[in-house]
This record gives C-alpha cells, sequence and structure tokens, in this order.
C-alpha cells in the first residue's frame, strides 16, 4: 500500500540529484533570506543578546533549573530594557537638553567669550593674525545655528521612528528568548550541518562569541564608563548639564584616537576662556588623567583578556564605514563583521593556510628537539596535501 510506504534516503546520489537539490537549495535560502530581511536588525540584536547573555544564564540555571522558560523570558526583557532605557536617554533627552543648552544657556557663555575676545590683549593677538573679535563670534554663531539646526532634524527623525523601535524591541525580544531557550540545540544543529568539519565549526562558533562578548565590552562598557566618569567631572567643576555631557563623551568614546577629547578638551577650554580658569584647567587635567587612562590602559586590558581585540585602525574604520553602511546600527554591526572577518582569516591562517603550506613545500631536514619535530611534522609522501 501507498501509504505504509517508507522513504529511505539514497546513499549516493546522482550528480544530477545533487545539482537539483542545490538549485532548490539555493533558491529557498534566496526567499528566506528576502522575508528576513525587513528585520534584519531585530534578529541580529536578538542574536548578539543571547550570545552574550548565555554564561550568566548557565549560571542562573544552577538554582532556577526548573523554570527555563521563566529564566529566558527574564534575562531577555531585562536585557532588551536596560538597552532600550539607555537608547531613549542618549537619542532623545541628551538632544533636547542640547537644544536647552544652545538657546538658553549658550548665549550667556558667549557674551562672555565676547567680553573676553574684546580684551586689549586677546584683541591685538587676533589681529596679528589676521582676526576680528566681530568675526571670530560670527564664525561661532554660524556653526551655533548649524548645530540647532542638525539637532532640530535629529529629534524629528527620533519621534518619527518610534513605531520602527517598537518593532525592534519586539523582535528583539523574542528572538533572544527562543535563542537562550534552544541555543543548545541549535548549535548542535549548526555542528551537524554546516558543511565543515566539527571542529572548524566549534571554532567558529567560540570565535563568534568571542568578538560578539569582546563588541560589548571594548565598545559598549567602556563608552558607559567613560560617560559615567565624564559626567562626574562635569559636576565637579561646574558645568552645567552633566548626564548631558557625560552621554555625549559616552558617544564620542566609540571614537578611536579622539575618543572623548573631542567633547572635554573644547569644553575645557571654553570653561577656561569664559572666566573659569582653574575649573576650565582642572578639567582638562581630569580628562587625561581619569577620563581617558583608568578606562583604556587598567580597565579595558582587564576586560579584554581572554577576548578578541580589534587594532583601533580596525575599529575606526568599522564605526565609521558601519554607520555609513548601515545607519546608527553599524555602531554595533561594523566592528562585529569586522571581528568576525579578523577571525575567519585566523581560522583560515590557522587550519588551512599553514598545512597546505607544509604540504606543498617540504622543508629541508634540520637538527632539533625531539618537540620541535612533533610541532612540526613533514607530509607523508603517499598522503599529500591539496590546496
Amino acid at each position: 500500500m501507498a501509504g505504509s510506504s517508507t522513504y529511505t534516503p539514497t546513499d549516493n546520489p546522482t550528480r544530477f540529484e545533487k545539482r537539483t537539490f542545490g538549485v532548490l537549495l539555493a533558491i529557498a535560502g534566496i526567499f528566506f533570506l528576502w522575508t528576513v530581511s525587513p528585520i534584519w536588525v531585530p534578529i541580529f540584536l536578538g542574536v548578539m543578546l543571547a550570545v552574550v547573555a548565555s554564561p550568566l544564564q548557565r549560571r542562573l540555571e544552577r538554582r532556577y533549573r526548573r523554570h527555563p522558560r521563566l529564566l529566558a523570558a527574564g534575562i531577555s526583557f531585562v536585557t532588551v530594557a536596560l538597552g532600550l532605557g539607555l537608547v531613549v536617554f542618549m537619542g532623545y533627552f541628551v538632544v533636547r537638553e542640547l537644544l536647552h543648552y544652545l538657546t538658553e544657556v549658550a548665549p550667556q557663555h558667549a557674551a562672555a567669550a565676547e567680553r573676553w575676545l574684546h580684551a586689549p590683549r586677546v584683541t591685538h593677538m587676533l589681529r596679528r593674525v589676521g582676526q576680528t573679535p566681530e568675526g571670530v563670534m560670527k564664525g561661532v554663531q554660524g556653526y551655533g545655528h548649524a548645530a540647532v539646526t542638525h539637532l532640530s532634524d535629529i529629534v524629528g527623525g527620533i519621534l518619527a521612528a518610534t513605531s520602527n523601535l517598537a518593532l525592534i524591541v519586539i523582535f528583539t525580544t523574542i528572538t533572544s528568548y527562543y535563542l537562550l531557550l534552544e541555543g543548545p540545540a541549535l548549535a548542535r544543529f549548526l555542528v551537524r550541518m554546516v558543511p565543515l568539519p566539527q571542529p572548524e565549526t566549534r571554532a567558529l562558533m567560540h570565535e563568534f562569541h568571542e568578538v560578539a562578548v569582546g563588541t560589548l565590552l571594548g565598545i559598549g562598557v567602556i563608552a558607559l564608563v567613560q560617560g559615567t566618569l565624564a559626567g562626574i567631572g562635569f559636576w565637579i567643576f561646574g558645568l552645567g548639564k552633566p548626564l548631558v555631557w557625560g552621554a555625549l563623551c559616552a558617544v564620542a568614546s566609540l571614537l578611536p584616537a579622539i575618543g572623548t577629547g573631542i567633547v572635554c578638551v573644547p569644553a575645557g577650554i571654553v570653561w577656561a576662556v569664559s572666566g573659569h580658569i582653574g575649573q576650565g584647567i582642572g578639567l582638562l587635567v581630569y580628562w587625561g588623567i581619569i577620563i581617558t587612562s583608568i578606562p583604556d590602559y587598567w580597565l579595558r586590558p582587564r576586560l579584554m583578556k581572554g577576548h578578541m581585540r580589534l587594532h583601533e585602525l580596525l575599529v575606526l574604520i568599522a564605526v565609521f564605514g558601519g554607520i555609513e553602511a548601515f545607519g546608527a546600527i553599524g555602531i554595533l554591526v561594523g566592528p562585529m563583521f569586522v571581528a568576525m572577518f579578523v577571525a575567519m582569516l585566523r581560522i583560515y591562517e590557522r587550519n588551512y593556510r599553514l598545512p597546505s603550506t607544509e604540504g606543498r613545500i617540504a622543508p629541508k631536514p634540520r637538527q632539533g628537539t625531539d618537540e620541535e619535530d612533533d610541532e612540526h611534522p613533514r607530509p607523508e609522501p603517499s598522503h599529500p596535501q591539496h590546496a
């Protein structure tokens, strides 16, 4: 009977069957990617969140082993809520406070700076370089009006993207929940399905985990620490809105080499020029010793110990290229993609390039210790390696 027949897979499919299946698989893959492409951002964020939170989940499972669904839901909800809070704070509140500062507080600082520029000694110095106090003030005012216009556009864009933000939050939470719940089974499935040797697949998954954790620690945590220290410094030395300045420094810390200096140095100079010389110099010293040295030279090496760390040039390319290619999400996506490419190069060098090189070029025998002979075995002549 037809209903009792069972399907048995073919042990040796023909070339035509392989090609047919390959074409069907490619078509199905294209339609699958086309389907998920509108929501790839929350899916990516959910995957990254689940990968980073998996060690915490394993620790909590020892105490709450009977409630895996509740545990996965709690971790997903709390982490997404914290991330959403930071985005809302830095995206709306900071811009709103900056508009308030530029429209109400900045004119007072501008008046103090104008009085300083009209001082006889400063006026004489400006004339020696071909400038006048009026020309300098006019240029500064032009930059200020351009900044207000740009920030107003940003606020409008943030308000217009509220619906998209809700969609991102929902799908990020759902993706993270299911990956935390089904993560081990999915990992075993990938090990079986990826057409690579299983040790290499596991190494690639390990590299992805290290890249995700390294990106979060090297970018997110350091930015949060530097923003917090900067806010404390602005409060100590009397500059208004320390929360806003701290958030700006957190965003600026994403830029390699320049970092928080793009915010703290001009602020310290302007504060000193406005008549608060001691506070301005103190802010610059605080920036050089506390904001920069502690996170970069003490905290970052400890956080990144054992994790993958990108070169500063690659981070610069990844951040700016990611923002240009993907928008604001490029701050995370860019470094992740670049770090994954570097990780793939490391796997290629370790598992493919070196063995093939040794197989193609048989080195001359040399005298050495047994350990060296074990580390560099000669290829067997009966089993030549191919590229």
